[in-house]
């Protein structure tokens, strides 16, 4: 089977998920695997190369529980029950978290970062509420520093 990229669906994990992370856009997914709710997280790396493993890494980063590697959890867990990634061009009502990644998404679903307050002074994630504007999640913009801010305000305001 040759992976293909459907149209027809807006997001990626579990559908009752606490955290959602808003992508511009979707990986390439078997077409027999576009509705799962548990996908296959070393499968889609595979299938969608580099890019996607820095984009599962750093969302394992942010919420693998503290007592396990974020390794083991991006590959057995991610997406799984906490967490989903949405391409859907608006906010979904049911997550408790809104991480919108990129500029791109930022204008997609019309949020103006001069609306958010900063997370801190130095950094680049900007927050109102529940809903975080964040760099890409890309290694060069999405900093380990970046990481352990946003974690740490997800588990100040509940999210673990």
């Amino acid at each position: 089977m040759t992976p293909n990229q459907t149209d027809d669906w807006t997001r990626l994990g579990s559908p009752t998920a606490r955290l959602a992370l808003y992508l511009p856009n979707r990986p390439q997914v078997l077409a027999a695997d576009a509705a799962l709710n548990t996908p296959d997280v070393p499968c889609l790396i595979r299938h969608n190369g580099n890019h996607w493993r820095k984009i599962f890494s750093i969302l394992a980063k942010l919420c693998a529980p503290a007592e396990q590697r974020w390794q083991d959890y991006r590959d057995l867990e991610l997406l799984h029950r906490h967490e989903m990634i949405c391409f859907a061009d608006c906010l979904l009502q049911d997550a408790q978290w809104h991480l919108v990644a990129g500029k791109a998404s930022w204008q997609r679903l019309g949020l103006d970062p001069l609306d958010y307050e900063p997370l801190d002074d130095a950094g680049p994630v900007r927050v109102s509420g529940n809903i975080l504007l964040t760099p890409y999640p890309d290694y060069r913009q999405f900093s380990n520093r970046t990481v352990e801010q946003v974690r740490a305000h997800l588990q100040v305001k509940g999210e673990r």
